[in-house]
């Protein structure tokens, strides 16, 4: 990385802003370089939701009960392999966080008929930011003349937060000329319900948040004082990983 300090990105996907949040490096090696590495448990459970609330969605109305999501969640939580896991101890504390958090918040959803959107992935080309974007609606419910956005997450930080947030307004309001009333991200590891509400200045701060993120993306010699060294302990690129020694230790987040 350091012989060659500019990357060029031309597409920005919800995933690898989100990878670039834990971990500038990890993004590197994964999209930029396109290493191969295992599937971490994060990852595994994160497809895991994805394929409850798809499923549970997709059920009739009658049957959108707590016993069904349970239902759900034993038949895809079986994919998961507990080597994926640090121990046993954080592989049960994980499915339980997850099944609870699942059957509290979508018993909650049982009375949306048909959601506008199910896992559905769209893609567009940002003038402003010379780049392609793109992004998945996990669920989106029609209501009135707007609609509301929802996301199902194992967890995230306040970073990761805001850049949902950010890109579902820029995505809302470029692609459908709508901007939603409200964005509900949950996070299922804590069990905590984060709500957004739009206003007129949400698509220009969005704009100058993306705008940001490409420049931060391309210039690989800020990594060194962006990365999470929490991150480190899990990473499958340790042996790769070339970053500034004189920083390690050292721990800033994206402001």
């Amino acid at each position: 990385m350091n012989k060659s300090p500019q990357v060029s990105v031309r597409t920005m996907t919800d995933q690898n802003l989100t990878d670039f949040i834990r971990c500038p490096y990890r993004f590197f090696y994964t999209h930029i370089e396109k290493k191969k590495h295992p599937l971490g448990w994060r990852q595994g459970i994160q497809h895991i939701i994805n394929k409850v609330v798809s499923s549970y969605f997709q059920l009739p109305q009658s049957n959108r009960t707590p016993a069904n999501v349970m239902k759900l969640v034993d038949q895809y939580w079986g994919r998961l392999h507990l080597r994926m896991f640090d121990s046993q101890l954080q592989y049960y504390m994980a499915a339980a966080a997850v099944t609870d958090g699942l059957m509290r918040n979508l018993s909650s959803e049982s009375e949306i008929a048909q959601p506008l959107f199910l896992y559905e992935k769209f893609k567009m080309n940002l003038k402003e930011l010379n780049a392609d974007l793109s992004l998945t609606f996990d669920v989106a419910e029609w209501q009135q003349d707007t609609f509301i956005v929802k996301k199902f997450l194992v967890d995230a930080d306040e970073q990761m937060l805001e850049l949902y947030c950010h890109l579902t307004v820029v995505f809302s309001e470029k692609v459908f000329g709508i901007r939603p009333s409200r964005i509900e991200v949950v996070t299922l590891m804590d069990g905590e319900r984060h709500v957004f509400i739009p206003n007129n200045d949400s698509l220009e701060a969005g704009l100058n948040y993306l705008h940001m993120m490409k420049m931060l993306l391309e210039d690989t010699n800020r990594f060194s004082d962006l990365y999470n060294m929490n991150e480190c302990p899990a990473c499958p690129f340790q042996d790769d990983c070339d970053r500034d020694e004189k920083n390690e230790g050292k721990q800033k987040y994206l402001s």
